[in-house]
């Protein structure tokens, strides 16, 4: 996995930012995003998942370990080359998915952007397999398991003295919206610093709506 920059023109940038892409895409698909980012004044760095893009892997297998270890890995060569102290993640569907379990699980991270993913990653993956009439099969048993022990909703408190954004389409078809929404209810209930925009027929797509309003929570959050 190879870690790539774009910096900000600016001598000093507000802040670094870690971009995570979707399932069978590529870091490519997002240099709309990453110019908003330098624009704004912010360095970022991205990467390809295992099995997609230029990494190395089995083409868009899903492995929950594989994406935190990668993501971790990442995370830590962000930081090891920023030009500032504090590190936000963003991402899109299983980046942004992704990007919930790292800032709950990693200390040194101060905020995460999420779009079109989701927060309660066992509730996620129940209305998906119900949405699309996937049938039970046995290894499902070992990756629920294997989620829920990861699942960023059984730890909130995990997540005082950060801040996330939880952007989501109200028609999005591929990750449900509802999940999201409850996610972002128990943060509340436990008083954490969460904002969730819902963007009413909106299916699964990054928009220019929403990374005005990454961009803009990023400027308050620094």
């Amino acid at each position: 996995m190879h870690v790539s920059f774009e910096r900000t023109a600016q001598e000093a940038p507000l802040g670094t930012v870690l971009l995570a892409h979707g399932y069978a895409e590529h870091c490519g698909r997002y240099a709309h995003l990453r110019c908003a980012l330098t624009r704004a004044g912010y360095d970022v760095a991205y990467y390809d998942h295992a099995g997609h893009g230029t990494s190395d892997g089995p083409r868009a297998r899903v492995d929950v370990g594989a994406l935190i270890r990668d993501f971790g890995d990442a995370r830590r060569a962000a930081l090891a080359h920023a030009r500032t102290p504090e590190l936000f993640l963003f991402g899109h569907s299983m980046g942004g998915i992704t990007a919930l379990g790292v800032v709950t699980a990693e200390e040194d991270i101060a905020g995460a952007v999420s779009m079109n993913g989701s927060g309660w990653w066992n509730e996620s993956d129940r209305r998906f397999r119900a949405a699309w009439k996937i049938s039970w099969r046995p290894f499902f048993a070992e990756m629920i398991g294997r989620i829920n022990r990861a699942d960023p909703y059984n730890r909130p408190e995990a997540l005082r003295r950060k801040s996330v954004l939880l952007l989501n389409g109200g028609a999005d078809d591929v990750v449900d919206n509802a999940a999201q929404a409850m996610y972002a209810d128990r943060l509340s209930s436990e008083h954490i610093d969460a904002e969730h925009i819902v963007y009413d027929g909106l299916g699964h797509f990054v928009t220019t709506n929403m990374m005005g309003d990454a961009v803009a929570w990023l400027d308050r959050h620094i």
